[in-house]
């Protein structure tokens, strides 16, 4: 694991003419397989799982699951046994390298149909596959979970300097509540990745509430939150031509791989509203490399 995760100033023209610094935490780097947020959210989930006397982890997610390729490269090198629930009783485990690589790093891909799959987060469907698989450590889709959330919030720690903003994609809000509630004076702007993603600011709300902030105290936290709908470009894991245009002309600046799914969005969004003039002069913003890289599997030409 490389920790922390490197920081890198981001040299661009658009900065300078608008008199600001832009920096990128490299979570994409931590590992080539269990990058970004995936490892930040895993974390504290495998301590649960040692300290709990659990036999495996049991996890969800879809054919192109960043958290469920994480799960399994990670469950492979710990040795822990794991299973995958997977939405689609269509698919199989060479549907996609995705689905191929989880199951070659071990884990047992049960491919569930969707009517079954919306009952992910039901306590009663947790007890029925508690029946089925036995003792095992169910983690949430996406890692959303307070384990997941404290894992984010290691994120902050890691800074060596004040932000004015942070910048980072959202799709469960697991990542933002980690940050959010390690944040002081900075604000935090997430981008959705889903089209009508307004119930983020909920979902961030209630990991706060898990995590026993009381009320008053997530209602003035979460003055420190903006959370912008609005660079869905037409909805989640859905891209256009405009969208992969600028992560091919980002990549070829910088060097950086960006994915169509969140980190792309993330990114131009943010260099929208610079080019909009939304930021002060002098002022200091970074952007969460969130990993997700496998997901740009479906586009062989995007970095070419």
């Amino acid at each position: 694991m490389k920790l922390p995760s490197p920081i890198q100033l981001l040299e661009d023209e658009l900065f300078k003419k608008h008199d600001i610094a832009v920096y990128i935490k490299r979570d994409d780097l931590i590992h080539p397989q269990i990058s970004g947020n995936k490892w930040r959210k895993l974390k504290f989930n495998i301590e649960k799982f040692r300290q709990g006397g659990y036999d495996k982890i049991l996890t969800f997610g879809g054919a192109y699951s960043n958290h469920i390729a994480a799960t399994a490269a990670l469950t492979k090198e710990t040795k822990v046994a794991s299973i995958g629930i997977i939405r689609g009783d269509e698919l199989n485990f060479s549907s996609n390298e995705t689905l191929k690589r989880a199951h070659e790093n071990g884990m047992e891909l049960i491919f569930t149909p969707r009517e079954e799959y919306a009952l992910r987060d039901e306590k009663y469907y947790h007890e029925e596959l508690r029946r089925r698989h036995g003792n095992v450590l169910i983690i949430p889709e996406g890692g959303k979970n307070f384990h997941g959330m404290l894992g984010c919030a290691e994120i902050v720690s890691e800074l060596e300097q004040d932000m004015d903003f942070v910048f980072v994609p959202c799709g469960t809000g697991t990542t933002a509540a980690g940050i959010l509630s390690a944040l002081d004076k900075t604000q935090l702007v997430g981008i959705s990745a889903l089209k009508g993603g307004g119930f983020l600011k909920e979902d961030v709300q209630s990991l706060l509430f898990a995590a026993g902030w009381l009320k008053e105290d997530i209602e003035e936290q979460m003055e420190q939150f903006h959370l912008e709908s609005e660079y869905h470009f037409e909805g989640y894991a859905k891209y256009t031509d405009e969208l992969l245009d600028f992560i091919r002309t980002f990549y070829q600046k910088h060097a950086i791989k960006l994915d169509q799914i969140y980190t792309g969005k993330m990114m131009f969004a943010l260099y929208d509203k610079v080019k909009r003039g939304e930021f002060n002069s002098g002022s200091q913003i970074l952007a969460i490399h969130t990993g997700g890289i496998q997901g740009t599997q479906t586009i062989p030409d995007l970095f070419v």
